[in-house]
């Protein structure tokens, strides 16, 4: 697949995770449903953490987010663990639909690049590209359950 069409569908998949998150009310964002170990409000922001985590360092670029996001979404974390208020869902959706532009801009022409160490098998900055798609997919799915749990 070519550089171009990667990044338009890391675009489209970006696109549908914001149109997602407009559709969720406010009072659900922080809830955990009984089924979770999260809520609505950490999977967005760990999905923001996940490529700045990522993407700028592979190509030797600072991250874009501060430090206080990478330590409350990584991972293995829960809100129960954060000890300063969250970013707001506004603030959030701000960063995710600037995200994207700032990847490629940052990665356009560096796809084939190997990793500095593989991460979970992958090879080079395109192979992590679409990792992060696919991890994106993932959180979309647990969100969209999420919410038709909390709704009920």
């Amino acid at each position: 697949m070519k550089e171009e069409q990667l990044f338009e569908q890391m675009k489209l998949w970006r696109k549908w995770t914001v149109e997602l998150l407009r559709t969720i009310p406010e009072e659900i964002v922080d809830k955990i449903p009984n089924s979770h170990n999260n809520n609505i409000h950490w999977n967005f922001g760990h999905i923001l953490v996940g490529w700045d985590h990522t993407m700028f360092p592979s190509v030797n670029e600072e991250r874009r987010l501060p430090l206080s996001y990478h330590l409350m979404f990584p991972r293995g974390s829960k809100p129960e663990d954060w000890t300063e208020q969250p970013p707001s869902m506004d603030e959030l959706i701000t960063l995710l639909e600037e995200q994207p532009n700032l990847i490629e801009k940052a990665c356009k022409g560096h796809l084939d690049k190997p990793l500095k160490e593989p991460f979970l098998g992958l090879k080079t900055v395109g192979d992590m590209l679409v990792f992060h798609m696919n991890h994106e997919n993932l959180h979309m799915g647990t969100i969209k359950s999420m919410k038709q749990i909390l709704l009920k």
